[in-house]
């Protein structure tokens, strides 16, 4: 016959090991039930007066939804494409600059102005004022080029306008 002796304090180190392990249990088992409950709930609320027909009819209605949005967001998207095609031919990049043409005998009312669309095609008009008269001249721009010469205030405000010079 074999004789156990187990030292008192070995004993209650081990009851209290085991007494802890089982706090934490019962703690977690708490918590754990608690989230039981609350999914519990929020399924019978879910469930609540629905059979599995009108479960059905829920899912063929989300479906219609579905496939309405899917005809919407193609009606859209040919929207803004056909928009993005009308907006190129618009007239969309700008460039002015007032100056004066006579130096002291018009004031600042002379101006160039350069008016491109998106394929940089456009106008540039040059109104050149002074006490007397004013004159007016307009030249055809083409993919950010002209077949006429430009003065300095012309070529300034057709760099403006496309971008490689600010206002």
């Amino acid at each position: 016959m074999i004789n156990f002796t187990i030292d008192n304090r070995i004993l209650f180190g081990f009851i209290l090991v085991v007494a802890i392990f089982n706090f934490i249990l019962f703690i977690s088992m708490i918590k754990h039930r608690i989230k039981y409950r609350r999914l519990f709930k929020s399924y019978d609320n879910f469930m609540a007066g629905k059979t599995a027909r009108n479960m059905e009819d829920i899912i063929i209605l989300q479906r219609k939804d579905i496939r309405s949005l899917k005809t919407e967001s193609r009606q859209n998207r040919e929207a803004i494409r056909e928009l993005n095609r009308l907006t190129r031919n618009c007239l969309q990049k700008i460039g002015v600059l007032k100056y004066d043409a006579f130096e002291g005998m018009g004031g600042k009312l002379s101006f160039a102005l350069c008016i491109l669309d998106y394929r940089d095609t456009g106008y540039i008009l040059n109104s050149i004022h002074s006490r007397e008269t004013t004159f007016s001249y307009i030249k055809i721009v083409e993919n950010g080029q002209t077949d006429q010469i430009l003065t300095e205030e012309e070529r300034i405000v057709l760099e403006q306008a496309l971008g490689y010079r600010e206002r």
